[in-house]
């Protein structure tokens, strides 16, 4: 008897063992950490990607004290950090939302494996503190998590071939990518890299034309990411125009930053202004300056008296260091050009030589021209200005009141022929702009390079010849531009000029 006890006693645990974990796995089911992206977390989305960052932070709390298993907010989070790093520019908004990173790549790696949110999370909260970074020029950083997110992608796009959000921020790299000068491809190769424009624009119009018929997720981003892309580097004007009429700008603070620029950027400047001065206001939007900023050279362009009101407001709230020695510059050009006031151009471009950085090409320009302390020609920035906001015909008008003679100095009649070439270009008159185009790269050879007139002249030759589909001259033009050094418009005229190679290839 005594054997026959000991012997069933443990069988009969094990029994129960067995029968208590059959009937508690389902509860364990229940608390796994899963990726629900429900219709409050769309709502959350869509409520930050209005720039309504608390309304969405609100919805987010709701859904982590009703679903606590859900995983989805934490990356939605992510966004509230990015959008008040990337827009205030604020190193100490840096600092103090850094470590979120890895709390939040922690949690999401406790996630379902076998869901393709698994992955896809964690590139996503990757490659959005990469681009936080490189606002604050921490590359070594930021290149590291880009790769590291190409590589969680790919990984997802094999494991889960069929998940459509792969091709949205897959179609960001590829097309990035293709950007990259060929010089510098050999590095795109060690980090494992590879795409194309091409490639990314077509993967980036397939998820938008996806997410559009299945509950629009992702659709905000991808729409804005498409819209840039198409001024950007797929030069479709037309295109981009059409978009920027449609956005809904009403309630949504970004969306009106979008359709600004590419209204500016297709000569709607007007519209531009129009968007800019009704945009949405509340306490409820983060605060946003760049848009002071944008309104105040959008309206210089157009001459208005008041263009200074809107700089002056980005510059003493602004707390980032990027456009700020632009800004300085633009109310410089605004005392000169409009109050006939030399002393007070003096005075900000002193400024412009102290404030801000030398990070983005507008900006090294803005300090170059401080430095060199040569006060431009009012004739000729009156008709740049104009040209910029898309008055060709009143910008001509301009520049045709002198003569060649009346600018002084080579510099200037350099920029004289540049300036004609652009202006006849927007009024369509493609013969007279390649003639002032091809002075232009002439005089510059005569005058020993340095000015960003002939690169600039280069590339719009290429595009020019592009369009009238001839493409050994347009490639031509584009490898002439990239072998013009030291300008004030290195790094963006040549990312515009290897977009323009790639197209040809393509």
């Amino acid at each position: 008897m005594i054997f026959s006890y000991k012997l069933r006693y443990p069988i009969t645990i094990q029994k129960f063992s067995y029968i208590l974990l059959l009937l508690t796995f389902p509860f364990f089911q229940s608390i796994a950490q899963t990726f629900d992206f429900n219709s409050r977390c769309q709502q959350a989305y869509e409520e930050i990607f209005s720039l309504r960052l608390q309304e969405g932070k609100r919805l987010l709390e709701q859904e982590k004290t009703t679903n606590p298993h859900n995983l989805i907010p934490v990356l939605i989070e992510n966004y509230i950090d990015f959008f008040t790093v990337f827009i205030t520019e604020e190193e100490a908004e840096l600092d103090a939302r850094i470590d979120n990173k890895d709390k939040r790549l922690d949690l999401l790696a406790e996630g379902d494996e076998s869901s393709p949110y698994y992955l896809f999370s964690q590139a996503e909260v990757n490659l959005q503190w990469a681009f936080a970074r490189i606002k604050f020029a921490q590359y070594f950083k930021a290149v590291w998590e880009i790769r590291r997110a190409y590589k969680l992608l790919e990984a997802n796009q094999k494991k889960f071939p069929d998940f459509a959000p792969n091709n949205k921020s897959l179609g960001i790299l590829h097309a990035m990518v293709g950007t990259v000068p060929d010089n510098y491809q050999w590095g795109m190769k060690i980090l494992g890299m590879h795409g194309t424009i091409a490639q990314g624009m077509g993967e980036i119009q397939s998820y938008l034309q996806y997410s559009a018929k299945n509950n629009r997720l992702f659709y905000e981003e991808t729409k804005l990411l498409h819209s840039f892309f198409l001024i950007y580097i797929d030069t479709k004007t037309e295109q981009a125009w059409q978009v920027a009429q449609k956005l809904p700008t009403q309630t949504n603070l970004l969306n009106t930053l979008v359709a600004a620029q590419l209204a500016f950027r297709t000569g709607h400047n007007d519209y531009a202004i129009k968007l800019l001065t009704n945009r949405p206001k509340g306490n409820e939007y983060i605060d946003f300056y760049l848009l002071d900023f944008l309104l105040g050279t959008m309206k210089i362009n157009r001459l208005d008296a008041d263009a200074d009101v809107y700089l002056k407001r980005f510059v003493n709230n602004f707390n980032g260091k990027h456009f700020i020695k632009e800004a300085y510059q633009k109310l410089a050009w605004h005392a000169l050009v409009i109050n006939k006031d030399e002393a007070a151009y003096g005075k900000y471009m002193e400024f412009c030589k102290t404030k801000g950085s030398k990070w983005a090409d507008p900006d090294k320009q803005a300090y170059k021209e401080a430095v060199e302390g040569t006060v431009p020609n009012p004739t000729l920035l009156k008709g740049r200005l104009l040209f910029d906001g898309g008055y060709f015909q009143k910008a001509l008008t301009v520049l045709q009141s002198n003569s060649l003679q009346d600018y002084k100095t080579p510099a200037e009649r350099l920029e004289c022929d540049y300036r004609f070439g652009r202006i006849y270009e927007g009024l369509g008159q493609n013969n007279k702009a390649v003639e002032y185009y091809k002075k232009t790269i002439e005089k510059d050879q005569e005058l020993g390079g340095g000015h960003f007139f002939a690169p600039k002249a280069s590339l719009q030759l290429a595009k020019l010849y592009e369009r009238q589909n001839e493409k050994e001259t347009a490639m031509l033009y584009f490898k002439k531009c990239l072998r013009f050094k030291n300008h004030e418009y290195k790094d963006s005229i040549d990312q515009q000029a290897k977009a323009g190679m790639n197209r040809l290839k393509g």
